[in-house]
């Protein structure tokens, strides 16, 4: 038969293991919150990372974007001047020299057709 000291010895082992077993759950669930915490706090601090460079990454696109518009717009400005001057040279040369304009337009016309015609006997 259990004595009353037995079971009093018993109670209190259980109690202590039962505390024991709640302050090392406490300590695990801290822990593991801290973890979660510190982890939380990276992903955080990488999503973050992450959107500052795309941004950066996107401004640095718009700014080479704007560039090279800028810069073809200034090719095409320049292509545009130098084919109306060219254009306004010819003329001049054709009303000044209108016989020696017709034979350089002959000939080239002649040369054109002898390298059509060659390209086209070749197949």
């Amino acid at each position: 038969m259990d004595t009353p000291e037995s079971v009093e010895a018993a109670r209190e082992a259980i109690s202590d293991g039962v505390k024991s077993a709640r302050d090392r759950f406490q300590r695990a669930s801290s822990e593991v919150q801290e973890r979660y915490q510190k982890v939380s706090d990276d992903v955080r601090r990488g999503a973050e990372r992450a959107t500052q460079e795309i941004r950066r990454g996107a401004e640095r696109a718009k700014e080479q974007y704007r560039e090279v518009a800028d810069s073809a717009r200034e090719g095409y400005d320049k292509a545009r001047r130098q084919a109306g001057e060219w254009s306004r040279d010819v003329s001049y040369y054709v009303k000044d020299n209108p016989g020696k304009s017709l034979l350089i337009a002959a000939g080239v016309g002649f040369l054109l057709g002898l390298l059509v015609r060659r390209g086209g006997s070749e197949e």
